[in-house]
């Protein structure tokens, strides 16, 4: 009988040591996992920002400067005379100020022979991601043809 008792209680601990190796192996899963997720996140907000901020960079390229030049690509811009704001939340649709999670500034400066622009997509009050532009106007005579 005392055999037998043995043999139990080396079944007992080889079960134990199972059930340690298990939790061990299933803490540093979950540990990848959640790392998994965060670059996954940061990576969509990086390509978000880029998608935007690229969006608004090609406008300028083609000659927008106005708010009516920008209002047909981002619907909910607002600002004035070269400072421009556009709010999104944390889908990436564009919304009003009060629940954005990201917002994304345009300023830009008109010189008589270029236009200097600077593109920042912010989260929060913390910077993500910017782009600053240079654009020469190109200035045609009258009988030249575009």
């Amino acid at each position: 009988m005392r055999q037998k008792s043995n043999g139990t209680h080396l079944i007992l601990m080889e079960l134990m040591m199972v059930l340690f190796f298990f939790a061990i192996c299933g803490s540093i899963l979950l540990q990848v996992f959640v790392k998994a997720h965060n670059i996954s996140v940061k990576a969509r907000e990086m390509t978000e920002t880029k998608n935007y901020v690229t969006q608004a960079a090609e406008l300028i390229e083609a000659g927008a400067y106005d708010i009516k030049d920008f209002q047909e690509y981002f619907t909910q811009i607002d600002g004035k005379a070269g400072d421009y704001q556009c709010y999104y939340d944390q889908d990436w649709n564009e919304i009003k100020k009060t629940k954005a999670r990201y917002h994304m500034t345009i300023k830009l400066e008109r010189q008589p022979a270029k236009v200097l622009g600077k593109i920042t997509m912010w989260r929060g009050n913390q910077q993500i991601y910017q782009l600053d532009i240079l654009r020469y106007r190109q200035e045609r005579k009258d009988n030249e043809r575009s």
